[in-house]
């Protein structure tokens, strides 16, 4: 389970990466107005890269504490 953890959390990470690269692409070939729309997905994937971060530390904790 901690290693499904960890990848699930490094794959958001790289979405986040990826969709920013992609989100300034369309900024820069489009301009602000056609291109703001795809910011959406990084600010996304970088929510869940933080919620998955937050929630395996958490589990860490409790495994920790022995309640798990």
């Amino acid at each position: 389970m901690k290693k499904l953890s960890r990848f699930m959390e490094v794959f958001w990470l790289v979405v986040a990466v990826a969709a920013a690269g992609w989100a300034a692409y369309a900024i820069v070939a489009h301009g602000f107005e056609a291109g703001r729309k795809w910011l959406w997905f990084p600010v996304v994937a970088a929510g869940m890269y933080g919620y998955r971060r937050f929630m395996r530390s958490r589990m860490e904790q409790w495994e920790r504490e022995g309640r798990l």
